[in-house]
């Protein structure tokens, strides 16, 4: 027998904290996934433990560096998490992902919660280094502008060809940075803006229509970015038929549905 690839860490690690201002306040609730790999073969293979840092620790380092290095900078935070992790004996590669929850502003100290909506950073160190963002949770819709025809048919095909009709999702963005820009926090906001303003400003032909122009648009709008990776679930409202009740239709009632889904996925790159 041999072992084959593994790797330990801590995760659902939350943490928030106060950024205190000259009379504003600004805040951060994050929640932490750490992966680390190294040569640890003995703790699987003859319950030798000693390269093993244990997953306490690794939550316990997460709210040590919180108070110096916890910014709004989540990839520079992830960074320095990945840095003191590597310091330990036997650790080769450290990889450190956050998700932060979205609180709107609604006073100069307070803040309104709630919705899906997460920022994400990933950051890995060791045999080979990059940094990403993202963006989860972000649900869209808009009630005009998208198509979908033209497609092939088959016994089992009744979908109706659909020039115009409602569309929404709830977008997932992950990008790769070809070099890290100097403001991670505004260039995620840029990246966000870019990806809202391209799907309520173009029609679409489809779902991955409108996909590959929110890549394009995201790519033209921060050029450090190498590329983005977008998922696309097709969030259904399927037409109600309320001719029963002996009323027309008018194309404006729907019946909201969670599952099955269409599930889009894509990557735009650089040329």
């Amino acid at each position: 027998m041999a072992l084959g690839a593994n790797s330990w860490g801590k995760s659902e690690v939350r943490v928030s904290k106060i950024h205190h201002g000259a009379g504003t306040d600004d805040f951060s609730d994050v929640t932490v996934q750490v992966r680390l790999e190294g040569d640890v073969a003995a703790a699987h293979t003859d319950g030798d433990n000693r390269g093993v840092l244990p997953t306490d620790t690794m939550r316990n380092t997460v709210y040590g560096l919180a108070q110096e290095h916890l910014t709004k900078d989540l990839e520079g935070f992830a960074s320095r998490l990945c840095e003191r992790f590597l310091t330990a004996s036997g650790v080769t590669k450290a990889t450190v992902s956050l998700w932060e929850r979205s609180w709107a502003r609604e006073t100069a100290t307070g803040f309104v919660g709630g919705g899906s909506e997460r920022r994400v950073a990933t950051v890995t160190r060791g045999s080979e280094d990059s940094t990403g963002s993202g963006i989860e949770g972000l649900v869209l819709l808009k009630t005009t502008g998208s198509a979908f025809s033209g497609f092939p048919r088959d016994a089992f095909t009744v979908l109706a060809d659909a020039e115009d009709r409602l569309l929404a999702t709830s977008v997932t963005a992950g990008w790769v940075y070809s070099s890290l820009p100097s403001d991670t926090a505004a260039t995620w906001s840029k990246v966000r803006r870019a990806l809202i303003d391209d799907f309520f400003a173009r029609s679409s032909a489809s779902v991955q229509h409108q996909g590959y122009m929110m890549g394009e648009a995201a790519l033209a709008a921060v050029p450090e970015i190498e590329e983005i990776t977008l998922h696309l679930p097709n969030q259904h409202h399927l037409p109600f038929d309320v001719s029963r009740f002996g009323v027309e239709w008018a194309g404006n009632v729907f019946h909201p549905v969670s599952q099955p889904y269409g599930d889009i996925r894509l990557v735009v790159t650089r040329d």
